[in-house]
């Protein structure tokens, strides 16, 4: 979603009111004044001064006030990114105060700075109790972004602010969006209970008189719908009164005979009068009910159980197929009986007759599902061959491609089936079927079987025909077909093979000229291969197609990176944050400046300049205050010195909290603990870290100080040993040496 919408638009101006009233100077609680008198003071005998050592929170606490006080000193002369980069770091060293992430606001709006705004205005409304529009404005925002968890926290906190009285308008579509968004998050009874709220003020069951009728029609929308979206989930949360209660209004407001009895019969199961229930439910049949899905099925099925009458289920839904065989819903719903059933024959057929009706990626998924069953490798790979004629990607067909993929013996099958059937009829052998091998393969890692069935792919006599303007057009099937190809090796850490696959696509134009996507992948292609200065060319050629593109103009500087020209690399990172970081419009060019910065920070590790490579780090968290990259990396930093252990310790276990697998959080963990001599810890931590088949070398050599502190020679011995080892492979010949001094001078 672009930041800059209409909802979001509003919520930026709010956030401009609320955050704009000013605020007191000081980051801390003021300090009691003393009621002595001035004499008084003055004849006290003065204590003598013992010099103390602050704790590290005390510091953080002295080094927030000092922050914010600057902030607040930039912000009267307007230098409001001075300022903002104070407000941003104190609230880092004092998360829990309101004031300091109120003051940040307003100075990342007054810089147009909107992302940042929205990031810090989420964490100001967790500290104190925010204005509850503010919370609805941005719970909307969360909303539209697809954060439904997240959204719904800030609803929740609006609801609890609101004090008691008779509900708002604003209260009750609040309460109406809580009830969607429960609903959509499988939350019912939560969903049931403000869609009850809603209702009783609809119909004014509170003593209270009915709301104004044009709200009641804003809450209800197409109340028709809204009251079946509500029975629903009264149902899911097993309420079927009042499911009852809304499926007769919807019945009122929009008669349909069929869905009513539909849904009367699933409160009469629900109620367990299975009897009665299956009467309601053979009339809605009879009603010819439409646009339930397989929901009516479920409840047949359900209801039969209940009656011990499950051998009925599969004869009654022939019955209804025989006398709807338009009923795609049904038909597929059948033949699912029939494969549970393990007649795959019936399955089949009847799948088969839904899918040339109405071709659907369900029905193509179905059928897969029932020849891997059933081991029919031809049928399968004539399925498949039908669905990627209409669709290039293997995506499409959900986890069944994947079931196949991780199949030795399924894949095996169906490369012979492919190969028998080439051999024998190549024209009938065409676009789909090697398509689909194809991709099958490259999943499987079957690289030099994907390259011979992409080859024929691309060489099929139904190769399908392409749009006449590709400039118009979605990327044609030849990109997508080499992309899906050269991508997929490069996952396979077979960069040598993408390059060549890439360098095709160039060659053959398979992009339009403004569109420099093969330049851009080639380049990384080629940087792993060890051909840095050919990868340079084609990073050259991406960012000159597309110069407005951070992302085109930054493949440059990683190259260089990854090709360890490290000063090149540091040139070409700051000339890309000089030409882009004044635009914060784009999401994208923030990423790609953020990605800059963390690697601008290890750029200045290698150099010895931890000082700049926290810096660069403590930018990424001032504009992105919950990337827990940064977090592990600048605790990392400070660890490695035995400096600032609680800060360090906090961010990384947020790290790993966030990515529980990820080895190098796992390794800054236990170094941290290490550090503050918490040995048993770390090496918990760190045994984890190392877990992988081919541990890092430097994770290695902190479990083996780890064993060392804690007196088990041997364990660190032979962990040092395994640590030089990973280190040499990685061509790390300084740190190996490093490691050897260790084992012969333990």
């Amino acid at each position: 979603m672009n930041l800059l919408s209409e909802g979001i638009l509003y919520a930026l101006c709010l956030l401009a009111v609320i955050f704009g009233i000013s605020r007191p100077a000081s980051a801390s609680a003021p300090e009691k004044k003393s009621s002595a008198s001035l004499p008084q003071l003055l004849e006290d005998v003065p204590e003598p001064l013992v010099r103390k050592t602050p704790s590290e929170s005390q510091r953080d606490q002295l080094e927030a006030v000092a922050l914010f006080s600057a902030g607040r000193m930039h912000q009267h002369r307007e230098q409001y990114a001075d300022a903002l980069r104070c407000y941003e770091r104190a609230l880092r060293l004092d998360p829990k105060s309101a004031t300091i992430a109120r003051a940040i606001v307003p100075v990342a709006l007054e810089l147009k700075h909107y992302g940042e705004a929205v990031r810090y205005a989420l964490k100001a409304v967790k500290l104190e109790d925010a204005d509850p529009v503010l919370l609805r404005r941005l719970g909307t925002y969360l909303s539209d972004e697809g954060d439904w968890a997240g959204a719904l926290s800030l609803y929740e906190k609006a609801v609890a602010a609101k004090s008691s009285g008779k509900p708002t308008a604003a209260d009750l579509l609040l309460r109406m969006e809580m009830g969607r968004l429960y609903c959509l998050t499988g939350q019912y009874r939560k969903a049931a209970d403000c869609f009850a709220a809603v209702l009783r003020a609809v119909d004014g069951a509170n003593g209270d008189d009915a709301i104004d009728p044009s709200l009641a029609k804003v809450l209800l929308g197409r109340p028709g719908s809204t009251y079946q979206l509500m029975g629903e989930c009264f149902l899911e949360a097993n309420r079927p009164k009042e499911a009852k209660t809304v499926f007769d209004k919807a019945e009122k407001v929009t008669p349909d005979k069929a869905l009513h009895q539909f849904n009367l019969a699933r409160v009469l199961a629900k109620t367990h009068k299975p009897a009665e229930a299956l009467a309601a439910i053979e009339a809605s049949f009879a009603a010819k009910l439409t646009d339930q899905g397989e929901a009516p099925y479920e409840t047949l099925a359900d209801v039969l159980k209940q009656l011990g009458q499950s051998e009925q289920l599969i004869p009654r839904l022939e019955k209804l197929q025989a006398a709807n065989p338009k009923d795609a819903a049904l038909g597929y719903y059948l033949a699912a009986q029939y494969q549970r059933a393990k007649q795959f024959d019936q399955a089949e057929r009847l799948c088969l007759k839904q899918v040339r009706a109405k071709p659907s990626l369900a029905g193509y998924r179905r059928l897969m599902e029932i020849d891997r069953q059933a081991k029919r490798y031809d049928a399968l790979l004539a399925v498949l061959g039908e669905a990627l004629d209409k669709n290039s990607a293997l995506e499409i067909l959900g986890a069944e491609s994947q079931l196949l993929s991780s199949d030795a013996e399924s894949m095996r099958e169906i490369v012979q089936v492919a190969r028998q059937q080439l051999k024998s009829s190549p024209d009938e052998f065409g676009y789909g079927k090697r398509l689909a091998v194809a991709l099958l393969s490259l999943e499987a890692k079957q690289y030099e079987t994907a390259a011979e069935f992409f080859d024929l792919a691309m060489k099929a006599k139904d190769w399908p025909k392409e749009p006449e303007n590709k400039l118009a057009s979605p990327p044609s099937r030849k990109a997508e077909l080499l992309m899906a190809w050269g991508v997929g090796l490069l996952l396979g850490d077979r960069a040598a093979e993408a390059a060549r696959v890439f360098q095709r696509a160039v060659d053959e134009k398979a992009l339009p000229d403004d569109n420099p996507s093969f330049y851009f992948y080639l380049a990384g292609a080629l940087a792993m291969s060890d051909r840095v200065d050919e990868a340079l060319a084609a990073a050259r050629t991406a960012a000159e197609k597309k110069p407005d593109s951070a992302r085109m103009r930054g493949r440059e500087a990683w190259v260089l990176y990854i090709g360890k020209r490290y000063e090149a690399a540091r040139k070409a990172y700051e000339k890309l944050l000089d030409a882009f970081d004044a635009d914060h419009v784009s999401p994208e060019t923030r990423q790609v400046l953020r990605e800059a910065r963390l690697s601008l920070s290890n750029l200045c590790v290698l150099d010895g300049d931890l000082v700049k490579a926290e810096e660069w780090l403590e930018q990424v968290l001032d504009e992105f205050p919950d990337d827990v990259g940064a977090m592990n990396d600048l605790g990392y930093l400070w660890a490695d010195q035995n400096r600032r252990l609680g800060r360090a310790e906090r961010m990384i276990r947020k790290a790993v909290d966030a990515e529980p697998e990820n080895a190098a959080y796992r390794d800054s963990l236990g170094w941290v603990l290490y550090r503050q001599g918490r040995l048993p810890e770390a090496i918990v931590e760190l045994e984890k870290a190392t877990a992988a088949p081919k541990p890092d070398g430097v994770v290695l050599d902190h479990l083996g100080d780890a064993y060392q502190k804690m007196n088990q020679h041997e364990k660190a011995v032979a962990t040092w040993r395994k640590a030089v080892d990973a280190l040499r492979r990685d061509k790390d010949a300084d740190k190996a040496a490093a490691v050897e001094k260790k084992i012969s001078n333990p």
